[in-house]
């Protein structure tokens, strides 16, 4: 893969692309494994030059999985709340430097995971969190905002002031479902909003 300035149109960056881990719904996040290349060069065929050079794991998703994942730090939780007081979407970025035998070991242990025969899923995710999960450095954050379509708030504010309950189901954080609720007229924006964080499940009687 290539990068070029939008600007100038000169190359600013040319990278092997080696990994590639999804996003999937459990996990709430997505990575890549790349190694970058000499810019003079054309070819794409690996040589023992390519093999010694440094690899990085660029991974991005959602704060809630990746406060434990970036090295600590002190002003990210704050930022996050605040774009989510705002309504927008927070991505977490970052990012982890290893050396040509820390990946090797890395692709020798994935390999292994990935042709298991039984707990496939968890073995991954092991050596992920080994050997890439943690301790990476914090390269931002960004904050994408969700548009309503069309007549979305006066419709539900027809609905609302005659009488019929709606609800909102959501997976994002309790600051940004207040805010989307409120832009999308399902409260007043008013009205009380009472906030149940944590539910304790009663004790089971014997």
């Amino acid at each position: 893969m290539t990068l070029e300035s939008s600007a100038t149109g000169k190359l600013v960056a040319r990278v092997r692309i080696l990994n590639v881990f999804p996003f999937t719904s459990e996990g709430k996040r997505m990575g890549v494994m790349v190694r970058f290349m000499p810019l003079d060069q054309v070819s794409t065929a690996s040589s023992e030059e390519d093999t010694q050079s440094l690899v990085w794991f660029f991974q991005k998703g959602a704060d809630t999985v990746m406060t434990s994942i970036v090295a600590s730090n002190d002003w990210l939780d704050e930022e996050t709340s605040n774009m989510a007081r705002e309504g927008l979407r927070t991505l977490v970025i970052g990012r982890k430097k290893l050396s040509a035998n820390q990946y090797t070991d890395f692709a020798s242990k994935l390999s292994e995971a990935m042709t298991s025969m039984q707990e496939r899923d968890a073995a991954v995710a092991q050596v992920m969190k080994e050997h890439l999960e943690h301790d990476l450095e914090l390269l931002g954050v960004t904050g994408v905002e969700d548009k309503l379509q069309k007549d979305v708030k006066p419709s539900l504010e027809l609905l609302r002031n005659a009488g019929v309950k709606i609800w909102m189901l959501t997976g994002d954080k309790v600051e940004t479902a207040r805010c989307v609720a409120i832009s999308a007229k399902l409260v007043a924006r008013g009205q009380y909003i009472h906030t149940i964080a944590k539910s304790e499940c009663d004790q089971p009687q014997m």
